[in-house]
């Protein structure tokens, strides 16, 4: 029996070093590929384990079975060295049913690191996109404000044009006021000017003055009694 034990050991351990060996060229990227590889480890490992206290088992009942045909007292030598194979057998099976239970405790603890590197993994990916959502937010809202300061140096610009648009009018009607919108020359009759209370006639080099100031006389004697004097050209 622990021949045969120890033969399908081998066996076992022989598929397990195949396995071993082909997948020895392949990158173990993902989490199957990974938890793949160590079940082979832990197969060929305990193959090798059981296949090595089979063939300790194997040896001792060989012994025992030549020391019994001996003499009677070495019957008790072999049934002693029967008892300990057995102790071996009883270790070796504890120490595979402890490796199993290490074996998926293991498996367990990797899952669920994996499960905790899956898990950082989606929240640096999720935070990564919420970094670029922000970004472009705050890309847009600049490029809003940008569009709205040159609206609003383009307002105070056109303001400003047409504020000096008003002054230059203001300051053309100034001018026009100061030198006047009338020539007296013009008039063909004695005209003064109320501020300088200066008349010209007909005839005289006229100047120009302000309509609103122009004060008609029908001859020099009335512009003279109205308190007028004159103009010397």
């Amino acid at each position: 029996m622990t021949e045969f034990i120890a033969l399908v050991a081998f066996g076992f351990m022989i598929y397990f070093a195949i396995k071993m060996f082909k997948g020895r060229k392949i990158k173990a990227n993902d989490r199957a590929s990974k938890a793949l590889k160590k079940r082979y480890r832990i197969g060929l490992i305990v193959s090798i384990v059981v296949m090595f206290v089979a063939t300790i088992m194997s040896g001792g009942t060989e012994d025992t079975t030549s020391k019994q045909s001996s003499s009677a007292d070495t019957t008790k030598v072999v049934k002693k060295q029967k008892y300990v194979g057995k102790d071996k057998y009883d270790i070796a099976k504890k120490e595979n049913v402890a490796l199993l239970a290490k074996q998926k405790k293991l498996r367990a603890k990797e899952d669920k690191l994996q499960e905790q590197q899956d898990k950082i993994a989606s929240d640096e990916a999720e935070a990564k996109r919420k970094e670029q959502e922000q970004q472009v937010a705050a890309q847009k809202e600049q490029e809003a404000q940008a569009k709205a300061a040159q609206k609003q140096r383009e307002e105070a610009a056109a303001q400003q044009k047409q504020q000096e648009q008003q002054e230059q009018s203001q300051q053309a009607a100034s001018q026009t006021q100061t030198r006047g919108d009338m020539n007296t020359s013009d008039t063909g009759t004695i005209v003064g000017n109320a501020n300088s209370h200066i008349y010209h006639v007909p005839g005289q080099a006229g100047y120009r003055m302000n309509s609103a100031n122009a004060v008609y006389f029908h001859s020099e004697q009335e512009a003279i009694a109205a308190g007028y004097r004159r103009a010397k050209r």
